[in-house]
């Protein structure tokens, strides 16, 4: 758990200083799927964060497409100063997440295990259930508008 945490900083703070498309989406999903793994961790049961890591990975792979086909020519460059810098804030959060007290970061006692079940009681089941009607009405929707047929995103000259 403290190697996720720490990773989790790491990759935010390397967020911050990449300017090309592709590299942030890169660390978009490399960030949903350790969020994913930490919820999973933390609430003892995984359902939870697939769903999460369904929802979140689909839509960061739209944008990865988007931007593909938007900036498909422009060059990658790996900074070393940039990788240097990283490995160096991995290891002092490593060390600072392991050394701290644990009982303030993650105390299972307090999460509620069930409040997850509260979205799909008998109160709230119908409107849960016409919020998944919806989004699958604009699924379609969208699916239906943007035609396969009338080629990329962009238009070449």
């Amino acid at each position: 758990m403290n190697l996720l945490m720490s990773l989790m900083v790491v990759l935010s703070l390397v967020l911050m200083t990449l300017n090309h498309p592709l590299s942030m989406g890169l660390i978009l999903i490399l960030q949903t799927i350790m969020t994913a793994m930490i919820i999973g961790y933390m609430i003892e049961s995984f359902l939870f964060s697939y769903i999460i890591i369904i929802i979140m990975l689909s839509g960061a792979l739209v944008l990865f497409i988007y931007m593909a086909s938007v900036a498909s020519n422009e060059k990658f460059k790996l900074s070393l100063k940039l990788s240097l810098l990283s490995m160096m804030m991995f290891m002092f959060m490593y060390i600072m997440i392991s050394y701290s007290n644990k009982s303030i970061l993650f105390n299972n006692n307090d999460i509620d295990k069930v409040s997850l079940i509260k979205i799909f009681n008998t109160m709230t089941a119908q409107m849960t259930l016409m919020m998944i009607i919806y989004l699958l009405f604009t699924m379609i929707v969208v699916s239906n508008i943007a035609k396969v047929t009338e080629g990329p995103l962009r238009m070449k000259n």
